[in-house]
């Protein structure tokens, strides 16, 4: 069998953000020509980072803005007591370190869950960038807020939600984020094993695994190792929507 090539070798030649195959999906297709050729003479492209390598460290100095090329990465932080906190999964197109703009340090944690390449700006050419656009900044205005919105769900999720419902609404967010990306949102791959998964929803690994194959059994979606698809999207989205709305009253009327 031939020996894989080193992750650097792939796509070396690409020197331009319009060539990339992922460029409907980053932020760089809503910059001016103007404002591209700035990031293209600065952007480190296709950076390789292997299963298990850290971009980067909590409290380290914020050094770069990430946008992850491919694979996938997770993002957690550490309790007082030294336990992980599992904060969020990017896939390709998304941006990584924009929770450090403010404090110019990473709050947190990044580490490959899968081989993966990453496009960086160095944060020193990323902030004369905002200085100049204000397109740009109304971009990362954006994607922050998006980021507000995933925690906030996120929050809720693991505050209110029973745990057939939380993995339901795991399911559909990486099924939408899917969508966005021309990727097949009926099935695919949870690049995070189930301990990820669990941390992330503030459940037992054996509650994780236990409501997936529930969902099986009922024909909601079918499980095969780390491949997933949706079968019944209805249903799913049903469940996800019914105990929220059965929660909301309860909220309404304590406010009162």
């Amino acid at each position: 069998m031939a020996e894989k090539p080193p992750l650097r070798e792939v796509g070396q030649q690409e020197t331009r953000c319009e060539n990339c195959s992922l460029f409907s999906l980053c932020f760089a297709q809503e910059m001016s020509a103007e404002e591209r050729e700035q990031l293209d003479r600065v952007l480190k492209r296709q950076q390789p980072a292997e299963r298990g390598d850290h971009l980067f460290h909590g409290g380290q100095s914020l050094k770069s803005v990430t946008v992850v090329r491919s694979g996938s990465i997770k993002g957690y932080h550490l309790s007082q007591e030294g336990d992980e906190i599992v904060s969020g999964f990017y896939l390709p197109g998304e941006v990584i370190g924009l929770d450090g703009l403010s404090s110019e340090t990473h709050p947190g944690f990044a580490v490959a869950l899968e081989d993966s390449r990453t496009c960086e700006i160095p944060f020193k050419d990323f902030l004369a960038m905002l200085d100049k656009s204000p397109k740009l900044n109304q971009v990362m205005l954006r994607l922050l807020s998006e980021e507000v919105a995933e925690t906030r769900e996120l929050l809720l999720v693991v505050g209110r939600l029973d745990a057939r419902t939380r993995v339901a609404l795991f399911l559909l967010s990486m099924s939408r984020r899917l969508a966005r990306r021309k990727q097949n949102p009926d099935q695919f791959r949870l690049t995070m094993d189930r301990r990820d998964i669990a941390n992330y929803l503030g459940l037992t690994i054996e509650t994780v695994s236990r409501t997936l194959s529930a969902m099986q059994r009922d024909g909601l979606i079918e499980v095969q190792g780390k491949l997933v698809t949706i079968i019944d999207r209805e249903s799913l989205q049903e469940q996800a929507q019914t105990t929220i709305e059965a929660e909301e009253p309860r909220g309404k009327s304590a406010s009162r």
